[in-house]
């Protein structure tokens, strides 16, 4: 697997295409995604993910695949924990033992 260096925030992605490219304000899109407006704006800030339910959501309104969504959301996840990669110690499995 490919790691993007220093990818979008999912969030930052849904607001370009849900709030910039529709001309839509946060509680016209939540309210047409079926979400509050506060989880909306969690997500498009950064402070929140893709949730697989909003992954779905997302799908519905832009008639794309609910797998898009979530590979978005795991490829940032992905980047951000390895970066960590060097502080996560794990004692791998030996066969020999």
């Amino acid at each position: 697997m490919t790691i993007i260096h220093n990818p979008l925030h999912p969030g930052k992605i849904v607001k370009d295409e849900l709030i910039d490219a529709t001309g839509m304000n946060v509680t016209e899109a939540a309210k047409r995604l079926g979400v509050s407006r506060t989880a909306l704006s969690r997500l498009l800030n950064g402070h929140a993910g893709i949730s697989p339910e909003m992954a779905l959501r997302l799908s519905k309104f832009f008639n794309t695949s609910i797998e898009m969504w979530i590979n978005i959301q795991s490829q940032y996840d992905t980047w951000l924990i390895s970066k960590q990669a060097s502080k996560i110690k794990v004692k791998p499995f030996d066969e020999a033992a």
